[in-house]
């Protein structure tokens, strides 16, 4: 069957219905999942690569060839989702992404689509006043915390060191996210100019010894600029004392960027509040509402205390492009990051944020740390495990007395598919992580796991 470019109302809204019925249909079936999938079918991954014919295909068919496709693999939806970082997803974003795909509107400068633009800002201006960045706050959303990170590091190597960084030097730990040491080599950085702080014993930088790094370095003749805090590291959830570290970061002249991306939407409760105190004065920060917020992939944000930083580090023009960079008051989007064309991303966390409110993420949150605490009380007593670390916000890390007892507990509890876990290696050794944060987990989903677990070490 051949479709024409500008199918007629009664095709669209034929095509709308089937795509809403799958959706449905799968949102449904959401909270019945496994976690796991098991390998995906050789013969469908082939007939998906298949390249388009010259004529159309019926969307039944094609829906058919998607729903195949969703098979196999981590399925992100299931409560039993505690590898990585879970994302449930949301409805009602599905529905943003469809609404911006469908207006099609150029969001990246602010005269093209002046309401959807300043949608946007209000996105970001809400943002950073969740996380207290004062009155000249801004900042842009973008597809993640890797391009976040990476746009607050050129922010920063444009602010204290401008054109000539060859001297510079950046200090993280061995836990900060890799997308940080990425973006460092994206930005022009060599790998002798990152330098990795020690931690504390629950794997906290330790700010004397970031004191010291500095001081050393600047003796050298080295140009110290920036320093990047976690706020809930990938590996074991950790959080930094971000205070002690702004402490260090004012006193030493650095640039204070803090990675927020997993954990920094927790602000949003009390607990998190109290545990990301600190936070407030960071230079930077990058966030990821599709972590904490459970919206879709491909929505970050980067956060600054002072948008010049970020005017003055990315503002491009071409002579086709209007000479201003703001419109009626709304800075243009591309002036504040590294992308021109870019997808009108607001409408996909500023609908379901209207839709539902703030509170309903709250108690999202809210219930991830709840049951990483549930979690933590159950599995700090198994013999067999020689570290299980209190989460200081809804990751769990457990190390055990032999490294290939808990490869086996992991893949045990893999394979039974009602839960999935994944590892990481912390000092060499390996560590199993429960992640929580998928509003559709269960204390069944924790105690299966812990239950599994406890039958290995037995």
């Amino acid at each position: 069957m051949t479709y024409f470019l500008e199918p007629d109302r009664a095709t669209r809204e034929a095509w709308v219905r089937l795509v809403s019925d799958y959706l449905n249909d799968y949102f449904d079936a959401a909270p019945g999942m496994d976690a796991y999938d098991g390998d995906a079918d050789s013969g469908v991954l082939a007939r998906l690569r298949r390249p388009p014919a010259e004529t159309g295909r019926d969307l039944a068919e094609v829906l058919a060839d998607i729903e195949a496709g969703s098979e196999g693999g981590i399925l992100h939806p299931s409560g039993g989702h505690l590898s990585y970082i879970p994302n449930a997803g949301q409805f009602t974003a599905a529905l943003g992404e469809f609404l911006a795909a469908g207006l099609n509107r150029y969001t990246g400068i602010a005269y093209c689509a002046p309401g959807l633009v300043a949608i946007e800002h209000s996105v970001v201006d809400w943002m950073t006043s969740l996380f207290g960045l004062g009155p000249d706050a801004a900042g842009v959303l973008l597809s993640g915390g890797s391009m976040a990170n990476f746009t607050g590091v050129v922010t920063a190597r444009s602010v204290k060191l401008g054109d000539d960084f060859t001297r510079g030097r950046i200090y993280l730990t061995a836990h900060t996210h890799h997308s940080v040491a990425k973006a460092a080599r994206l930005a022009g950085f060599r790998a002798d100019q990152i330098v990795k702080v020690a931690v504390d014993e629950d794997r906290h930088m330790d700010p004397e010894a970031l004191r010291e790094a500095i001081r050393a370095d600047r003796a050298a003749g080295h140009d110290p600029f920036l320093v990047v805090a976690s706020a809930g590291t990938t590996d074991t959830g950790a959080v930094d004392d971000l205070h002690a570290i702004a402490d260090v970061a004012a006193e030493e002249g650095l640039w204070l960027h803090v990675d927020g991306a997993y954990g920094g939407f927790f602000i949003l409760t009390d607990r998190g509040r109290s545990r990301l105190d600190g936070i407030q004065r960071a230079d930077s920060l990058a966030v990821d509402p599709h972590k904490g917020m459970s919206l879709p992939f491909g929505s970050g944000a980067v956060l600054v205390r002072d948008e010049s930083a970020l005017v003055d580090a990315h503002l491009g023009r071409g002579a086709y492009l209007k000479a201003e960079d703001e419109y009626m008051g709304l800075r243009d989007i591309a002036s504040l990051g590294p992308e021109l064309s870019r997808p009108f991303r607001g409408m996909s966390v500023w609908l379901p944020l209207q839709l539902h409110g703030v509170a309903p993420f709250r108690d999202a949150l809210d219930r991830s740390l709840d049951l990483a605490a549930y979690a933590y009380d159950r599995l700090k007593g198994i013999p067999g495990l020689e570290k299980v670390w209190r989460p200081d916000l809804s990751i769990v890390a457990l190390r055990f007395a032999d490294d290939e007892v808990g490869r086996k507990a992991m893949e045990r509890v893999n394979s039974e598919r009602k839960a999935h876990l994944s590892p990481t290696i912390v000092e060499g050794r390996f560590v199993l992580r429960i992640a929580v944060l998928n509003r559709r987990t269960t204390e069944e989903h924790i105690d299966h796991v812990v239950e599994v677990i406890a039958e290995t070490l037995a």
